[in-house]
């Protein structure tokens, strides 16, 4: 039975998602933020799992420093063209990630529109 366990706790660790990967450019938003998502995906049926990053032209102030990139993990559903955003790190002009936010956790898919980074990432994996 302990054998058991312990193959569970192990199993459950190598399933963490791990995106060690190449960031790829997608294009520039019309607000001139870079969009890059990362070459590995996580895919299941029409759901991809992966991570995109929005490297702001312009830093946005906030009471708790500057946010210059913003990386989210997220699923896109290819089927309907939509994103559900799972986790938000906001990163500050130190490269620092203490600001981050965790999302809903990947329930919901939102519809984006194509000039959207989101919008970028369906186009571009779909």
């Amino acid at each position: 039975m302990k054998s058991f366990a312990l193959a569970s706790v192990l199993m459950l660790c190598l399933t963490k998602i791990s995106y060690a990967g190449q960031w790829l450019e997608l294009g520039n938003t019309p607000d001139g933020n870079l969009i890059s998502v990362l070459d590995t995906q996580i895919r299941k049926g029409a759901i991809i799992t992966t991570r995109i990053r929005n490297d702001l032209s312009e830093p946005t102030s906030t009471e708790n420093g500057s946010i210059t990139r913003i990386e989210a993990d997220l699923q896109i559903n290819c089927s309907k063209k939509t994103v559900s955003p799972i986790r938000t790190f906001l990163f500050d002009d130190k490269g620092s990630a203490e600001l981050s936010v965790n999302v809903r956790g990947g329930r919901d898919f939102i519809k984006k529109n194509e000039d959207s980074s989101f919008g970028m990432a369906i186009k571009e994996l779909c």
